[in-house]
């Protein structure tokens, strides 16, 4: 098992020449690679790299204004509120990460690891996960935590990071010293700067990455909060290069303060591995009371995560899609992503499966949603597609405006005839003499209204368009809010087919696997067997 130390820094950002930076907004502007303007340098500050951001965001007490969700807000408003030429702005921390977490379960765990330890008791904070590459090449995912070090009142306001107590004498009165002042003390409104909140934050930090890691099945690695001294190590710390030192390196140019990283670096190794011969005689002892815990193992092993692992690792990380269709998988397009060793993990987390009774178990009732919502959506398609029939033929139907004017003539001189008025019967009407001529366009249009009307299902064969257009417009609407919950069936039901097929062929494979090493083994034999036999 290998362990790692979590790396973590903490830094003070201020105005004082101790602090490490002069402006919040700068360092906002830093660790989120974007540019940001400080109202209070009346500067505008660059981001140094873009490429290696994964996400960031802004987390906030319940009571802090919305506003300081932007950023540039926030930190303008930390640099306005602070009046002193020696001032400490916000804290900088940044913490290493666990390169097999996936970008999306990195962002969950970062805000879960703020919301609990940070924002919880009262700060801001803006995060920024970055995913760089180290000078051997090797992944390096970590996490920068800008906070805020003033309390926000309940109004809003920025409250004040510490207050005189004064004393007082028995009669209730302050006691004036010889200069003339009040004898006081400073009392801090906040416990956020106590000495111990750097273990206490790193060992939160540890401890739910390692229980992160037996939950999704992660057993060969642990990780270790307490530093190389508290650990008894005599390992001496790298130094931070800085950004023009790093910017060298990266280049490949050798500078003085990297020559001493790798000259540490050397003699760290020789160091662990001196700890790590010694520890691997204590493994072997270990690894035979672990032999007789095997059924306490199992309980906490999954062994869907076992075979997606086994079989990836056989399968250039990734897994093989179901040769013939399945009933589910032919639904997506995006096939390569079932695929995918991470995504297939992620979705055997997410659903909380360790076993695949207990996934077969899911399938049923996943299985029962889907028929049941494909049901009330063919009802629905259905019944949109019939409507839209009918729309479409209303809307094809031709001379609708000459039938209409008919109508219109017919019906005043009706109305006419209802208040006294006398048009005659030697001459004709003027809505028989306009029928007269368009009587070829209107038998077209009954002709064609007929065969709408025969298209209506409802014994009423009366034509209502407004009618169907506002039921074809309420199912539409219904029918896409049933398509993001659809989808998610689809995926999750898919993502089974891939993962049942997989154990299948894993099956197959060490089967196959085991033939070979029988068919090696009796070749071996006969091979050694003595001439006279």
């Amino acid at each position: 098992m290998v362990v790692k130390t979590v790396s973590s820094r903490a830094s003070t950002i201020g105005r004082g020449a101790k602090c490490r930076g002069k402006s919040a907004v700068e360092q906002s502007a830093y660790i989120s690679r974007t540019t940001l303007y400080s109202e209070y340098y009346g500067e505008k500050f660059y981001p140094k790299a873009a490429e290696d951001l994964v996400s960031t965001g802004v987390m906030l007490p319940d009571h802090a204004p919305r506003e300081y969700m932007d950023h540039s807000v926030l930190w303008n408003s930390v640099e306005k509120v602070e009046k002193h030429s020696r001032a400490q702005l916000c804290r900088l921390n940044k913490y290493s990460l666990p390169n097999w977490m996936s970008y999306e379960l990195a962002d969950k765990f970062v805000r879960d690891f703020i919301n609990r330890n940070f924002v919880s008791k009262g700060m801001c904070a803006e995060y920024a996960i970055h995913d760089s590459v180290n000078e051997k090449g090797e992944r390096n995912l970590h996490v920068h935590i800008l906070l805020t070090m003033r309390p926000i009142l309940e109004n809003g306001e920025w409250g004040e990071k510490s207050r005189k107590v004064y004393k007082y004498d028995k009669d209730g009165n302050k006691i004036k010293k010889k200069n003339g002042r009040y004898d006081c003390t400073t009392e801090k409104t906040t416990d956020w700067d106590d000495e111990g909140n750097a273990k206490k934050w790193r060992q939160d930090l540890v401890e739910s990455i390692n229980k992160v890691a037996e939950i999704i099945g992660i057993e060969d690695e642990r990780w270790e909060w307490k530093s190389f001294k508290d650990r008894g190590l005599d390992i001496k710390p790298t130094i931070h290069l800085g950004e023009k030192a790093s910017a060298l390196e990266r280049k490949g140019i050798h500078t003085d303060k990297g020559d001493y990283n790798r000259e540490v670096r050397y003699l760290n190794s020789l160091i662990v591995r001196a700890v790590e011969l010694t520890r691997e005689k204590a493994d072997k002892t270990v690894s035979e009371v672990k032999q007789k815990a095997v059924t306490v193992v199992k309980a906490i092993k999954n062994e869907i995560l076992d075979m997606i692992r086994e079989v990836a690792e056989r399968n250039a990380n990734r897994l093989n899609l179901p040769i013939r269709k399945g009933k589910y998988i032919t639904k997506i397009t995006d096939r390569g992503q079932l695929q995918k060793r991470d995504f297939l993990e992620r979705m055997v987390h997410d659903m909380g499966w360790t076993t695949f009774e207990e996934m077969n178990t899911t399938k049923k009732s996943l299985e029962k949603e889907y028929d049941d919502l494909l049901e009330k959506r063919t009802v629905k398609a259905d019944r949109i597609n019939y409507l839209y029939g009918l729309l479409e033929a209303y809307k094809d139907l031709p001379y609708q405006e000459i039938n209409a004017e008919y109508w219109k003539l017919k019906n005043a001189e009706k109305n006419s005839k209802g208040k006294g008025g006398f048009l005659g019967f030697a001459k004709k009407s003027v809505a028989q003499e306009y029928k007269l001529q368009h009587q070829s366009e209107l038998n077209t249009y009954r002709f064609h209204r007929d065969i709408l009307k025969d298209m209506i299902k409802e014994d009423d064969k009366t034509i209502r368009s407004k009618a169907w257009q506002k039921e074809f417009d309420t199912l539409s609407k219904e029918f896409d809010d049933t398509q993001k919950p659809f989808s998610q069936l689809v995926w999750k039901l898919s993502a089974i087919e891939v993962l049942e097929f997989n154990r299948k062929e894993l099956v197959r494979m060490l089967e196959n696997e085991g033939h070979q090493k029988t068919q090696e083994l009796s070749l071996d034999q006969k091979r050694k067997k003595p001439a006279w036999e």
